[in-house]
């Protein structure tokens, strides 16, 4: 139950502009603190998601090692310290109702979009509907790593 109000004080803060940037920083950075609560509370409901649609992600796990998804969320989704990958950034946009648009930054070619040369962008989110009404974030991926850009 903590990490759920952790998770919920820090988006209280954030929308009502009681966090500055300042402070927000050092929220999400300071170690055993609202950072971890509010990681380890994403990776619940992540791994829960993943659990409850086993049947169709399980065809996600591009790992031999991992048969099913239980398996899987027990070693990759559940543990603090293990690095994010795309079939958890699925589950979890889905899961949330929100979109992650991703721009990979991983050595490949860039698009030619109108024209323009263009970072290979990808979206994730539950249905058209969804996305056209509710939070969006960018991430930017460098093999191995996502970063938050807006």
């Amino acid at each position: 139950e903590i990490f759920w109000e952790e998770f919920v004080d820090l988006l209280s803060s954030i929308s009502e502009g009681a966090s500055t940037p300042t402070t927000l920083h050092e929220q999400l950075n300071e170690e055993n603190s609202v950072s971890d609560y509010c990681t380890w509370y994403l990776r619940v409901i992540t791994s829960a998601y993943l659990k409850k649609d086993s049947e169709r992600f399980i065809h996600f796990l591009d790992d031999p090692n991992y048969f099913d998804v239980d398996t899987f969320c027990s070693k990759e989704v559940d543990p603090m310290g293990r690095e994010c990958g795309m079939v958890q950034v699925l589950a979890l946009a889905e899961a949330l109702g929100v979109t992650v648009y991703i721009e990979y930054l991983d050595g490949k070619e860039l698009q030619l979009v109108d024209g323009e040369r263009k970072l290979v962008k990808h979206s994730f989110c539950c249905n058209d509907e969804d996305k056209s009404k509710g939070t969006e974030i960018t991430l930017l991926y460098r093999p191995g790593h996502y970063d938050i850009l807006y």
